[in-house]
């Protein structure tokens, strides 16, 4: 985990970073929403388990969260979520319904502290209203990303995503040419489904969220962006017309060990 930081007056990032053998580092972002009724999206990786619940309480005491809004049910964003709702006890659970059902699986979920939520669907967290919206690129059937309304932010869970070279506090820091190749390649790694669809059909996704023209993105997987919203539609719209991304075999990954170990 690094340390927490406000990217408004009212929205806290709790950021960690992935390192990625022979890449660079994905931003694991989760945030905190100070609504009325406030508001923790994602609850980050599991291995950071300790230090996520230290950054959270850092931040806002748990007990005054209202809603956690989980974006999907992977782990990199489900890490700390019973422990969450164990120090959260007034907070009800946000999710898509096959996200809890899956969850479910797993341990007992609290259902009767469960809102279960469609793209399209809303809650009123006192002073704004937050939508769930399904991202244009997303890696799970269960993703539902979050819009603001008062904030004009957009939690997009994992699209927009990036490899950087390092650890940041906004995409801004990150040359633009090396934002678009990051974006570009965790676009196609991630959601290899996106070179089956026609770009115009493809098009069509993307022109929602202009359409919603939020002021900031933040990812699950890029340091916060702000007024880049149009440039970042514009590098993921290469994506469906371009070769797949490859990634990395077994050779790959000794010649990454050979290089750990210092082998000539």
């Amino acid at each position: 985990m690094d340390k927490p930081y406000r990217v408004t007056p009212d929205i806290e990032v709790l950021p960690a970073h992935f390192p990625v053998p022979g890449a660079g580092f994905l931003a694991v972002n989760a945030f905190v929403i100070r609504a009325k009724e406030p508001v923790l999206v994602d609850t980050g990786m599991g291995l950071d388990s300790e230090a996520f619940m230290e950054a959270l309480a850092s931040v806002i005491d748990p007990r005054e969260l209202k809603w956690v809004w989980l974006t999907h049910d992977d782990a990199d964003h489900t890490g700390n979520l019973r422990k969450v709702l164990e120090a959260a006890p007034n907070a009800r659970l946000a999710a898509f319904s096959l996200a809890v059902l899956r969850m479910s699986t797993a341990w007992p979920m609290p259902m009767d502290r469960v809102h279960w939520l469609n793209p399209g669907d809303s809650i009123d967290a006192g002073d704004r209203r937050l939508t769930a919206v399904r991202p244009p690129l997303y890696d799970n059937p269960t993703t539902i990303g979050v819009y603001d309304d008062k904030s004009e932010a957009f939690f997009s869970a994992d699209c927009f995503g990036a490899i950087i070279q390092s650890p940041v506090q906004s995409a801004d820091a990150v040359a633009e040419g090396d934002l678009a190749q990051g974006m570009a390649g965790w676009a196609s790694l991630d959601n290899p489904w996106v070179h089956m669809v026609k770009p115009e059909e493809f098009g069509q996704a993307l022109a929602r969220i202009r359409q919603m023209a939020p002021k900031m993105i933040l990812s699950a997987h890029l340091p916060p962006a702000e007024g880049k919203t149009g440039a970042l539609l514009d590098v993921l719209a290469t994506v469906p017309p371009a070769a797949p991304a490859v990634a990395p075999n077994q050779a790959a990954l000794e010649q990454i060990l050979a290089q750990a170990r210092g082998d000539s």
